[in-house]
């Protein structure tokens, strides 16, 4: 590792260091922080719900690492893919009563043909393209989403009332049983998906396009069917993600926006392209989020600003991410 390299590095974590501190130093002027048992208690409460709620960040992050990893395509529709999968997940529960996790069976698979069919007529297109000419086409893609959500569901927003009860970790320290169903599942489904890219395959195949299409296709590969699997798998992921905080939060055609914001500040974080670090950013993220809405005045309407200062730091700081390589 170059010194220059491991320079950003040790900036990155003192940078990070700071943006969690700041919360505290904020909540102590404003007094929000108290050092006592009670308020203890509550920041374990909070500190432990933003881990649960990162697991489920960090799937569906790992969607938009994987498109990046493999064809350097910028998905500026992810979190729109999110919202999807929130709204299929309500139509599920709501009109076919189907619980909103047993759903999955059959919304996934609509989710991978849809990231297949965006793939083909759109997306193969703009491979090996500059990068904003995809950000450009899947942002279209992801304002047609919205606007197409909003015709037929309307701009109100929904809720899906699914395990409210809490669990009881200790006699002061209790978190939502909504929560840690999403978090195992989230979990699971991302051990599955990286076990899938490790151990398989296909799953080679797509690393191996991931490092260098063009050597892979001179192995045999057909890259071009590895770009509709990694698109598709993607959404499938965005998807999956979107049932799972559906559970917890409301939504509207809207909410796509801010998810495409948190998943792009998680893999810029973590590093671009890497499924680890992507996993690792989406829990820092999630945690930093919930001190903010925690020790700030008016916090939960300064968790997306959280968000952004993020991305734009790290982005100035270390541009590859904890985790990421060194690019040129």
């Amino acid at each position: 590792m170059e010194r220059q390299d491991v320079r950003s590095l040790y900036l990155l974590a003192a940078f990070l260091v700071c943006a969690y501190a700041l919360p505290f130093v904020v909540g102590l002027w404003f007094g929000t922080v108290r050092v006592d048992e009670r308020w203890l208690a509550y920041l374990a409460t909070v500190v432990l719900s933003g881990i649960l709620q990162g697991g489920v960040y960090a799937m569906f992050a790992v969607g938009l690492t994987l498109i990046f990893g493999v064809m350097r395509i910028i998905n500026a529709a992810h979190g729109e893919f999110v919202m999807m999968g929130a709204y299929l997940t309500w139509v599920s529960f709501f009109f076919l009563g189907v619980d909103p996790l047993l759903a999955m069976v059959f919304t996934l698979p609509i989710a991978f043909l849809f990231g297949v069919a965006a793939q083909k007529l759109l997306l193969n297109a703009v491979v090996g393209q500059p990068e904003l000419t995809g950000l450009l086409i899947t942002f279209g893609l992801g304002l047609t989403m919205i606007y197409v959500a909003e015709l037929i569901f309307t701009t109100d927003f929904r809720t899906i009332p699914y395990a409210p009860r809490t669990v009881q970790l200790t006699s002061t320290i209790a978190v939502g049983q909504n929560k840690v169903i999403s978090f195992a599942m989230a979990v699971a489904i991302s051990a599955a998906v990286y076990l899938f890219l490790k151990l398989s395959r296909l799953g080679k195949a797509i690393r191996a396009t991931a490092l260098n299409a063009e050597v892979a296709m001179v192995c045999g590969i057909d890259v071009r069917r590895i770009y509709l699997i990694t698109t598709g798998l993607g959404a499938a992921m965005a998807v999956a993600g979107g049932a799972l905080v559906s559970i917890q939060f409301g939504f509207n055609p809207e909410t796509g926006v801010v998810y495409t914001l948190q998943a792009f500040a998680i893999v810029v974080l973590g590093g671009r392209g890497n499924y680890v670090g992507a996993l690792v950013g989406g829990l820092m993220l999630a945690v930093l989020e919930n001190l903010v809405s925690l020790m700030i005045p008016n916090g939960t309407a300064m968790v997306e600003l959280a968000a952004y200062g993020l991305m734009i730091f790290v982005l100035l700081i270390r541009p590859s991410g904890l985790m990421g390589m060194k690019e040129g």
